[in-house]
């Protein structure tokens, strides 16, 4: 579908964008001016979290945003995103140096991982907030061990929670198996999100 409201992605993720077009939306990016590094995510309540780390997000452009536009130059939607993996018990964010990610592979090879997404989005017409979380279950086999040091080497941990982004793994021929939606885990729950976006559009066309 292809859609006229411009959404404003509060986030610098290429990823995200590319979801986001994919599905026909016109995105426009607003990342937000914070550091969400220090902020800690809970194993055990990963999905409050996420949402709310999304939120924290989206207000900072909500703050910002010219609401006196022309309606038709208006943006419909803010959206915003947080994504974890979880692993035992153990959250992983994005890491710090290759080392860091070199760990983090090795630690996740052959073991389930939950990949949780928050997301936040904000109605810039009707003025009001919807969160909600999605999450998806990967296992990356025991067999890629021998592809680590050459995604490391391309630098394809950086900005990645967990240290990778499924999209490019497959494309490097990595092998997985996943339950649930795969772009959940790349970072962006896109069954659940274009549905929302969409039944917005539908009730406004029905108005």
């Amino acid at each position: 579908m292809t859609n006229e409201a411009t959404i404003l992605l509060a986030s610098s993720s290429p990823r995200r964008r590319l979801l986001l077009e994919r599905a026909g939306f016109r995105v426009v990016v607003r990342a937000p001016p914070i550091d969400d590094s220090p902020l800690r995510i809970r194993p055990d309540r990963a999905r409050t979290d996420c949402a709310s780390v999304a939120w924290f997000k989206a207000a900072q452009i909500w703050a910002t945003h010219d609401h006196t536009a022309a309606p038709t130059a208006r943006a419909r939607w803010i959206v915003a995103a947080d994504t974890v993996c979880i692993v035992g018990s153990r959250t992983m964010g994005k890491p710090q140096s290759a080392s860091d990610a070199r760990s983090m592979l090795l630690e996740v090879l052959g073991r389930p991982v939950q990949a949780v997404t928050g997301v936040c989005i904000v109605d810039l017409v009707e003025r009001r907030r919807e969160l909600f979380s999605e999450s998806s279950t990967l296992v990356l086999h025991e067999a890629n061990r021998p592809r680590i040091d050459e995604h490391l080497a391309r630098g394809d941990w950086e900005g990645r929670a967990g240290g990778f982004n499924l999209e490019e793994l497959g494309a490097r021929g990595w092998t997985y198996d996943l339950d649930g939606d795969a772009d959940c885990v790349v970072g962006l729950p896109m069954r659940a999100l274009a549905t929302r976006l969409k039944a917005t559009i539908e009730g406004c066309a029905g108005d």
